[in-house]
Order: C-alpha cells, then sequence, then structure tokens
C-alpha cells in the first residue's frame, strides 16, 4: 500500500527527465499531440505493477500506455473520447500475421507500379461529409490520398486496412502538419511506399517480440486489451471491462492540459489553417469542436468546465481501484500557480491523496517532479511563472 511518499527508482527519475523525442515502433508511426515518451511509461509500469496486472488509461490518445504494457506482459484499457485516438491505439496493438505481411507487401508492390494519376478533381463537389473532411487539403494533398484510398480495398483484411491506414496519416502528418510547403502528389508516393514497406517488417518484428513475452501466439494479444471509444466520465458503469481483469493496478495517462492549447483533433497547415482530414483517413467520424476534446473550453473564466469533468472521470475510476493501486499523470499548465492548486483540489475532491516523489533530481520541486517536453507543437494561451512547455509528474492514491 502507497503511504504519502514513495520511492522513485533512479531509471524512472531518469526516463520522466529525459528530453529524447518519442521514438519507436509502433510509437513513431504517428505522432500524437502531448504523448509522453514510451521510456517513462515503461519505467513507472515496471516499478508499479507486475505480470498480468491492469493498467488504465483513461485519455489514451495514440495508446503509448496501453502499448507499453502489453509489451510487458499486462492487461491494458484505455478509453478515448476522440474516435482518431482509439483508432491509432486500436492499429498500434492489432497484430498482423505472416499472411497479413505478404499480402500488405504484394500490394504495395502493385501500387509501386501503378501509375499515380489525378483521378479526383480538385475542384469537383463532392458529398457535404467528405468536403467537411477535406477542408483545407491542398489540391496535391487531395490527389495522393484519393489514390492511395481507392486501392484500399484490395486488401481482403480489415486489419491489413488498418495498418495502411495508420500509416497513411503518419505520411500525411508528415507532409502537412505545421508545414507551409506541400509536397507534391509524387513525393507523397515515395514517402508512402517507403514508410509502409519498412512498417510492415517493423511492426510484425515487434509483435513476434511481445507474443513472445506474453507467452501467446500473435493473434491472440488482442485480448489482453480494451480500447474504448467514449468520455471516462462514468466509466466504472461501461462494463466492457472484465470484472476478471479488476482492480486496476495503474492508471497512466496525461489529461487534456488545463487552459494550454494542444490541437487534438486537426492537422495545422499553410499558415495554421485547421482541416479534419485526418479522421477521413482513418476512416472515423469527427464533428466536435476543440473543447470536446479538451474537457471544456480553454478559456473559460476559472475553466470551470474543464474540473468539473476531471472531477467526473476520477470519481468513476475511482471504484475500479483497490488500497494498492497508483495514478499517475503527466500533466502542464498554461498558469501553474493557480491551475496546478486547482487540479489537486480536484483530484481531493475525487477521493484520492496525492503521494510524494521520495528521489533525488534537480528536477523536483515541492516532492513532484518536473520534466522539460522537447519539439511540442502547441502553445498555451497564458503565460505563468512556469513555462507551458514543462509537465509535472503527479502520483495520488486511494484516500483512506
Amino acid at each position: 500500500m502507497f503511504t504519502s511518499r514513495t520511492t522513485i527508482p533512479d531509471s524512472l527519475v531518469e526516463a520522466v527527465s529525459t528530453r529524447e523525442r518519442v521514438k519507436g515502433v509502433p510509437h513513431d508511426f504517428y505522432r500524437y499531440p502531448a504523448r509522453f515518451p514510451p521510456a517513462f511509461a515503461r519505467e513507472v509500469i515496471q516499478a508499479f505493477t507486475s505480470p498480468g496486472d491492469l493498467v488504465f488509461d483513461p485519455f489514451c490518445g495514440g495508446g503509448t500506455t496501453l502499448v507499453e504494457a502489453i509489451s510487458l506482459g499486462r492487461r491494458a484499457a484505455g478509453m478515448d473520447i476522440s474516435s482518431l485516438a482509439t483508432f491509432l491505439a486500436r492499429a498500434k496493438t492489432t497484430p498482423i500475421s505472416v499472411h497479413d505481411k505478404r499480402a500488405i507487401g504484394t500490394w504495395l508492390d502493385d501500387l509501386e507500379t501503378t501509375e499515380l494519376q489525378r483521378s479526383f478533381n480538385s475542384h469537383e463537389i463532392v458529398d457535404a461529409e467528405t468536403q467537411y473532411y477535406l477542408r483545407n487539403l491542398p489540391d496535391e494533398a487531395r490527389t495522393f490520398f484519393f489514390w492511395v484510398l481507392e486501392h484500399l480495398s484490395l486488401l481482403p483484411k480489415l486489419r491489413q486496412q488498418r495498418f495502411v491506414r495508420l500509416i497513411l496519416l503518419g505520411v500525411g502528418q508528415w507532409g502537412l502538419d505545421c508545414k507551409t510547403r506541400v509536397p507534391t502528389a509524387s513525393e507523397f508516393k515515395t514517402e508512402f511506399c517507403r514508410r509502409l514497406r519498412e512498417a510492415v517488417s517493423e511492426f510484425f518484428s515487434f509483435i513476434s517480440d511481445v507474443a513472445t513475452t506474453n507467452d501467446l501466439p500473435r493473434h491472440r494479444l488482442s485480448s489482453l486489451r480494451r480500447i474504448i471509444n467514449r468520455s471516462s466520465e462514468q466509466c466504472n458503469d461501461d462494463g466492457r471491462i472484465p470484472e476478471s481483469w479488476l482492480p486496476i493496478k495503474l492508471v497512466l495517462t496525461s489529461p487534456p492540459y488545463p487552459g494550454v492549447h494542444v490541437v487534438y483533433h486537426r492537422w495545422q497547415i499553410m499558415g495554421r489553417k485547421e482541416t479534419p482530414v485526418p479522421f477521413w483517413l482513418a476512416n472515423q467520424l469527427d464533428g466536435a469542436g476543440e473543447s470536446h476534446y479538451l474537457l471544456g473550453p480553454r478559456d473559460e473564466d476559472e475553466l470551470t468546465t474543464y474540473y468539473s469533468r476531471l472531477l467526473s472521470v476520477f470519481s468513476s475510476i475511482k471504484s475500479l481501484l483497490d488500497k494498492d493501486s497508483l495514478v499517475v499523470q503527466l500533466v502542464a499548465f498554461s498558469d501553474p500557480e493557480w491551475q496546478l492548486p486547482a487540479y489537486l483540489e480536484t483530484m481531493k475532491k475525487a477521493g484520492f491523496a496525492e503521494v510524494k516523489a521520495d528521489c533525488r533530481t534537480k528536477n523536483k520541486i515541492e516532492g513532484r517532479i518536473w520534466r522539460e517536453v522537447p519539439g511540442r507543437k502547441w502553445y498555451a494561451n497564458k503565460q505563468g511563472d512556469i513555462s507551458p512547455s514543462k509537465e509535472v509528474m503527479l502520483l495520488h492514491k486511494l484516500a483512506e
């Protein structure tokens, strides 16, 4: 059972403080905004759980927690209100077989020898739903995306198509997100073919290693995770996490940051114009505004909606834990002077007590470890005493 202080292993201190960019299969297939380092997730899971334990991420994003949990022989459950997020998490944790690898390779061989034709006129009228997703999308990108998607149906299995869409998203992000120059359709094609050929081989090897770790056939790995597209509010009533998996031993998450501008649901292109095209490429539905994904408007006075919904999330999680469970979060603030106390007070109202970190590091302030975040493509709407490019690791247990 955790007390008011807990010892943090040196390896975890190093992982939470790292300034290395996120890398490694399958994490680098798509750069989900505000993700934390896989090494951090891995060290937390190793430090505070045992094989077979359940790890839960109520804001699972691109699935870093879930991938690392399964890789270490734990069960994993994740929820996210964004269908794009749950698509990514599911694609990164869905095993592919030898047959899948061969089928994707053959499909790619055919694609590479097929001429990239401009089959879609950029001025042509499409149905209203598709037009919504194509907003602000440059013609060269439209041509490439339509061309790939027209050929996608030639892959017979949904998991094969899902994996290709995952790599297609990564290529689209490479060419468009926070860019001022758009690649040509031919440049998109070259990058896509290169990435897909490398990714299918690397992911197959990764999944094979994970299967060996879990002493399971590759196709059984999906049985170790539950990925649910919904808000984590009232998650204790959802019922899709098997009773036999409970209690949750570790909640490991990075929630939406209060007051910080993070574009989870759009790509920003050509001077920060926004496009919802990632949802279209993933074959998922969108239609919600920014506050839907941020627990509330980021410019609201006192962030009342944000803290109210955060309270709802953790109040519902509480009943899924036991006295030996731990909650670990990485959080950034636009104005930590008042937002951090408000955050901690919300956790207290939800029934949690803070656990201070017992370790030696220059990055510790009042028992909490802070970290500089490299290369973030988001901006705070306010400036506080501590830069919004910093995150803090918060530890909580159930209050006695």
